[in-house]
């Protein structure tokens, strides 16, 4: 609406201005003057309407995109709702399948690893060695990560945190067992035995073993972790 009228303002401003011209070459009376008069107060107002309309013009766009963005959503049609239930159920049967598979390879792998282990162990045990105390006792550094048996008798046991330890005397002799030829056992756990048991024990050497006797000497024995009891 503003530009209309700055428009017809604009060219009745220019009609006017004619007419006057004509009027004054003329010298006669004209309507030009008024004419002129007119366009430029019509001009004035179409001017200053031209932004008015602009921004009502700028207003009514956002309010219709905002019609049109918080409009309601389409509705699904039955066929429509009915290939997006197939769609969902096949996913969903899809992603139970793939669980359960990966279900079954990790309790597969870890049922084989199981299986290793305990064979590993069956062959480590069978395998175990006993080394004579004496090569033992001189160096035990020497046999560190051997795997190896023990049979003896238990001269003292201890335990606390989780942790045992024990002295065993591990060489035969027609009395016993001589009770100078001591190995020291380190065991994660705890065990029912006592001391003056005969057990059999299974390991790795893992050095020598230092501590303080109760008289004060420094006594150093062949160190073992042990695996199993018997």
């Amino acid at each position: 609406m503003g530009i209309t009228l700055a428009f017809l303002g604009m060219l009745g401003f220019f009609v006017g201005l004619v007419l006057l011209v004509i009027g004054l070459i003329k010298k006669k009376k004209m309507k030009g003057g008024l004419v002129l008069g007119i366009s430029v107060v019509v001009f004035i107002i179409g001017f200053i309407m031209v932004p008015i309309n602009d921004t009502e013009s700028s207003k009514d766009s956002k309010d219709k995109e905002k019609v049109e963005t918080t409009a309601k959503p389409k509705e699904e049609t039955p066929e429509e709702k009915a290939a997006r239930e197939k769609k969902e159920a096949e996913e969903k049967a899809l992603a139970e399948q793939k669980a359960k598979e990966e279900a079954a390879a990790k309790a597969k792998a870890e049922e084989e690893a199981r299986i290793k282990a305990e064979q590993e162990a069956a062959a480590k045990k069978a395998n175990a060695k006993t080394i004579d105390y004496p090569q033992l006792k001189k160096n035990p550094d020497r046999y560190k990560g051997e795997y190896v048996k023990y049979t003896g008798k238990i001269l003292q046991i201890l335990e606390g945190d989780n942790i045992t330890n024990i002295r065993l005397a591990v060489t035969p002799t027609s009395y016993g067992y001589n009770p100078n030829d001591v190995i020291f056992i380190e065991y994660s756990g705890y065990t029912d035995f006592v001391d003056d048991d005969i057990i059999t024990v299974y390991g790795e050497i893992y050095g020598s073993y230092s501590y303080k006797s109760q008289a004060g000497f420094d006594i150093a024995l062949p160190g073992l972790l042990a695996k199993e009891f018997e």
